[in-house]
């Protein structure tokens, strides 16, 4: 079984996949890792869109309406879907089970692997407490590279985070995916609840 978690950066995706993999022994690949892979592979002159928003700096992304910012997410994440389709189509070859998660992951993108066993679950935050979750989760880790960034730029970011998750749930619901709102429940009930909806459990 193939299983996608899709939804947009900074609401906990990777968390909930570790967790996942934690339990149930599942393997997870980001398609941060995958887009990494094409990123060697493709100049920017093949793939423009692969490159343009990870080549925007913090403050470019602070003064770009966060309409053009999320575009620029989904124009990426179809680039990077060639190679999370191919990856997922492999391990089903090779029947393995294995949990994929990251922005790449789009209802309308996912809707496209018909001949594929998967499940799908898809997270947003629309909430009030978007720019707390960013920072008090970069504070936390040391890695995190939004650790350090400014309040200004972290606001500008959790608009991003809810623009984009708004788009989110309209396309899950076009194309019959469930959809996780973040802002309404705990994170510890999201990841319960990720697990039910992709058929693992969870209490």
């Amino acid at each position: 079984m193939i299983y996608l978690l899709g939804g947009p950066p900074r609401v906990g995706k990777s968390i909930i996949a570790g967790e996942i993999r934690r339990r149930f022994a599942v393997s997870v690949v980001s398609t941060d890792t995958l887009g990494a892979v094409l990123e060697s592979v493709l100049s920017p002159g093949e793939a423009p869109d692969l490159f343009a928003f990870g080549g925007m700096s913090m403050a470019e992304r602070t003064m770009t309406d966060p309409a053009q910012l999320v575009e620029g997410l989904i124009r990426e994440s179809r680039v990077v879907w060639t190679a999370v389709e191919a990856f997922a189509r492999r391990e089903h070859a090779e029947g393995r089970d294995a949990l994929i998660e990251g922005v790449a992951v789009l209802p309308e993108l996912v809707s496209r692997l018909e001949e594929v066993p998967h499940r799908a679950v898809f997270l947003g935050n629309q909430g009030e407490r978007v720019q707390e979750n960013i920072k008090s989760a970069a504070a936390r880790n040391a890695q995190d590279w939004m650790r350090g960034v400014s309040d200004p730029d972290i606001a500008a970011f959790a608009m991003l985070v809810r623009r984009m998750s708004a788009r989110i749930e309209q396309e899950a619901e076009e194309f019959g995916f469930e959809y996780i709102e973040l802002g309404d429940i705990p994170f510890e009930a999201a990841t319960e609840a990720v697990m039910r909806a992709l058929g693992l459990g969870g209490r």
